[in-house]
């Protein structure tokens, strides 16, 4: 049995982009915001100032450190501004956005193929979606921050830590499954990547757990506790390792977000591919976003406006568990819907057994 034809999607024209008008308004936006910014720093400031200094507890006054960070970041800030009305100024031009999503669409045929699978609908359903990861992620940080040091809730083998470790081993199993689902379909790097990303996913949640140290009280290796920042047996507690494990979830979130905002551009125009099997959906946005405040490095301070906004009223992000919670809500998320395409592919690659698609 052949699949329709008109269930096969065309990729041979590429989509130009967002309509001229969306451009021009997103130009104009950030060049009116940049300058306001840069022309009115001391009012805009100082009602950051006061705005903070009367949440806080008794209205104590920001430190001049933290007043200064924030004057830089409302600067850093102001800057971008007019840095996008730069950059999208030349996108206001239809020839050159044909041209740009020419070049991007060639080069993501080298990697994708079409898959006869519906495009992802924005409808009330999609919205319904963000605002409840929304409320979650903002739930989240509220709760962990204000109640970090309530040991139950938000410490060692407290409810944040084995919601991280349940969703991990979720997430792990809907990763294997899906590998296992793409296992014959045409897709086999498709299936290696997912395989590979369910090995990763148990070894969180190993980490998580110390490797069941806790759970069965045996001791660390005397070289091991030396340098564990917790005297565990576990790499992750390790202070390089642990820089490292920052920097790429601020960088593994900011590569989701871009692939996410690309996903939701070709499904908008039609075009369903493997790559959908990769990139993850605009529902995590919310999430995606507070790990990046989260985790964005010391060297990006001034940029990270949120986070010192935080800061002033004594939400600033503190220790990791906000953004584990967080990602562990992304991984099932994202597993689950990888795995129910992975069905959908594995339901018409029975139905039509002569047909393979590549990854």
């Amino acid at each position: 049995m052949a699949l329709p034809e008109e269930r096969a999607i065309s990729l041979t024209h590429p989509s130009i982009g967002l309509p001229a008008s969306l451009w021009v308004g997103i130009g104009l936006f950030g060049l009116a915001g940049g300058a306001f910014l840069l022309f009115f720093t001391g009012p805009v400031l100082d009602g950051l100032v006061r705005l903070a200094e009367s949440y806080r507890a008794g209205g104590s006054p920001l430190s001049d450190e933290r007043v200064a960070a924030l004057e830089h970041g409302v600067r850093v800030w102001g800057w971008s501004g007019l840095l996008i009305w730069g950059v999208t100024l030349p996108l206001w031009r239809l020839r050159v956005r044909a041209y740009l999503a020419g070049m991007f669409h060639r080069l993501m045929l080298l990697a994708f193929r079409p898959l006869p699978l519906p495009a992802d609908r924005y409808s009330r359903r999609f919205f319904v979606a963000v605002a409840g990861v929304l409320a979650f992620t903002l739930l989240t940080h509220w709760s962990l921050t204000a109640y970090k040091d309530v040991a139950w809730f938000g410490g060692e083998d407290g409810v944040s830590e084995w919601w991280s470790v349940a969703t991990y081993l979720a997430g792990a199993a809907m990763a294997g499954a899906t590998g296992w689902m793409l296992r014959g379909t045409g897709h086999p790097r498709l299936a290696l990547f997912h395989a590979v990303l369910a090995a990763s996913l148990l070894i969180g949640a190993m980490e998580e757990i110390s490797w069941g140290q806790r759970l069965f009280d045996w001791g660390t290796p005397a070289a091991l506790s030396e340098i564990n920042e917790q005297g565990e047996t576990t790499l992750h507690n390790l202070e390089s390792v642990d820089s490292v494990i920052s920097s790429i979830l601020f960088g593994a979130s900011l590569t989701a977000l871009a692939g996410a905002a690309i996903r939701a551009a070709w499904h908008r125009s039609g075009r369903v591919t493997s790559a959908d099997l990769v990139l993850p959906s605009l529902v995590l946005a919310p999430s995606l976003l507070m790990i990046l405040v989260w985790r964005v490095g010391n060297f990006w301070t001034p940029v990270n406006l949120p986070r010192l906004l935080m800061e002033a009223f004594d939400f600033g992000p503190q220790g990791s568990e906000v953004p584990e919670v967080l990602l562990g809500l992304c991984l099932c998320i994202y597993t689950y819907a990888n795995l129910t395409r992975a069905t959908i592919l594995r339901r018409l690659g029975a139905a039509t057994p002569g047909q393979r698609t590549g990854d």
